[in-house]
């Protein structure tokens, strides 16, 4: 099996440049962490900083929102769309996924750390983040999980399941810390 050719530093927001000598950019792993706005996530990114992250790998944050769900128009109201209410749903979810972006892409600055930041909208983020993971060439996923019970992950999915039975890279799933918390009362 040939090995990964490892891409050299400069595609990130922290301001280093992209024409950056490959001598001196090299990374070792690449790590997809995925995040959003929920505890979870934030437990996993935390988690990994402090108990798996090596000085030499490349932290991609991925944040893949699901498509927001637009509303509709009704030929009897006219051929007029309800575009103001499309702007405004797409408006709400770019603030959010901004919003998230720069609360994790500050702890990564303030670190010092190698990073990425990647996002785009899927209707099933787990594929989103899987997409990115493989455009990446990911040796690392983490992604948090809800622990969800058996009948929601029937009915709706489990991005966190769904990622790790389709990676193609090492998958770190992280429980939340309630979950951690019950199991060590018992």
């Amino acid at each position: 099996m040939a090995a990964k050719e490892r891409p050299s530093i400069g595609d990130s927001r922290e301001g280093q440049p992209a024409t950056r000598p490959r001598s001196q950019s090299v990374i070792g792993r690449i790590v997809v962490v995925a995040v959003d706005s929920s505890e979870n996530a934030k437990y996993a990114f935390d988690y990994y900083l402090d108990n798996i992250h090596k000085s030499d790998d490349l932290v991609v944050l991925v944040h893949c929102p699901e498509t927001p769900r637009l509303p509709s128009f009704k030929f009897k109201t006219g051929i007029a769309p309800p575009v103001d209410d499309w702007k405004k749903a797409l408006d709400e979810m770019n603030s959010k996924t901004r919003q998230i972006e720069e609360d994790y892409e500050g702890t990564l600055v303030a670190k010092k750390l190698k990073y990425k930041v990647r996002g785009e909208s899927y209707k099933n983020p787990g594929e989103g983040i899987l997409n990115i993971a493989d455009e990446e060439r990911a040796d690392l996923i983490v992604v948090g999980s809800r622990g969800s019970d058996a009948k929601r992950k029937l009915f709706i999915g489990s991005v966190s399941e769904y990622i790790v039975r389709r990676s193609n890279a090492a998958t770190l799933v992280v429980p939340s810390p309630k979950r951690r918390m019950s199991c060590t009362d018992k």
